[in-house]
């Protein structure tokens, strides 16, 4: 069995792992909270303990330590590193020195030792629950303008964190976006507004100007980003990319994380319908939903009385 990783540290209290676990979800650093969710017999650690495992192995807090405690943190650091899934793992400690590699809760423990052997004693069983915490996706809206203020104003509503970054200092002001972070940037030299957007989050571009759209979608492109929203006519926007794709010699069209002209038909004209119909689109792509109805099928024969067929006369 490995050894626990370079940087892992010594027992710390549930107050400085809940402060670890805040400081990363703020820095949207990815984690792993691991908790003993359940313990049969004896084992090292009773239900409730706890331990934070970062994506490079580093630990705050135990579920017990010795080798089921690197199992643990293997699991978990695989899991971040590959995009796995929350779960409940299972752990045999029997003391025959057997495998205390992960089971699935439904999968019978066979007893019988595989290439991962723990050598414990302790002859119990141990749940865990490795609950996989990663940064929320994001939606940096870039211009603060009347669009822009509602569109942050909406994503408040849904809960999308959101960063306003704008080249205005009168428009970025916090009394304009109370649930937003505000940013002032000269989207000039920094078109990103000095940001680097990561896999999760979502770029909408509605700046104040056309020269200034094109700046900023050009960098998107080159980002991470996951989605990549320009607002637009289609005139205004074929412009844009042709400029694009003349200056870099790669077609904007074939990157399919472009969405532009940005948002649903939902027969948009003011601000506020607008930004409804650009938000639509980021729950629907972020959420992976359905573009339909959820209402159930009418009856048109009761619906729409009119196409019934009247009935046939005998004589005729």
């Amino acid at each position: 069995m490995n050894a626990p990783p370079a940087g892992a540290s010594a027992p710390r209290s549930d107050a400085d792992l809940f402060a670890e676990a805040a400081r990363r979800s703020a820095a949207r650093e990815a984690f792993a909270l691991c908790t003993v969710a359940a313990t049969e017999r004896s084992a090292p650690r009773d239900a409730g303990s706890k331990m934070l495992v970062s994506p490079e192995g580093a630990i705050y807090g135990t579920v017990g330590g010795g080798p089921l405690e690197a199992v643990v943190i293997a699991e978990a650091v695989q899991l971040l590193r590959t995009g796995g899934t929350s779960g409940l793992r299972k752990f045999s400690l029997d003391a025959g020195g057997q495998s205390a590699a992960a089971h699935l809760p439904a999968q019978p423990l066979s007893g019988a030792p595989d290439d991962d052997f723990l050598g414990m004693k302790c002859g119990g069983e141990v749940e865990v629950l490795i609950d996989l915490v990663r940064p929320a996706a994001r939606l940096l809206l870039y211009g603060a303008g009347h669009v822009g203020e509602r569109v942050a104003a909406l994503a408040g509503e849904v809960g999308f964190p959101t960063v306003v970054i704008d080249d205005r200092k009168d428009f970025v002001v916090p009394e304009r976006f109370p649930r937003a972070q505000a940013v002032l940037a000269d989207l000039d030299a920094q078109p990103l507004g000095g940001l680097t957007p990561d896999p999760s989050e979502f770029i909408v571009i509605v700046t104040r100007c056309h020269a200034l759209d094109e700046k900023v979608l050009e960098a998107a492109l080159a980002s991470k980003a996951r989605y990549i929203g320009l607002i637009g006519s289609r005139r205004k926007i074929g412009v844009v990319l042709k400029s694009i794709a003349q200056r870099t010699g790669k077609d904007p069209r074939a990157d399919l994380r472009l969405h532009a002209p940005i948002g649903l038909k939902l027969g948009d004209k003011t601000p506020g319908e607008i930004a409804l119909s650009i938000l639509a689109e980021l729950v629907l792509i972020k959420s992976e939903g359905e573009l339909a109805h959820s209402r159930l099928a009418p009856k048109i024969e009761e619906a729409m009385p009119s196409l019934q067929l009247a009935p046939k006369r005998l004589d005729s």
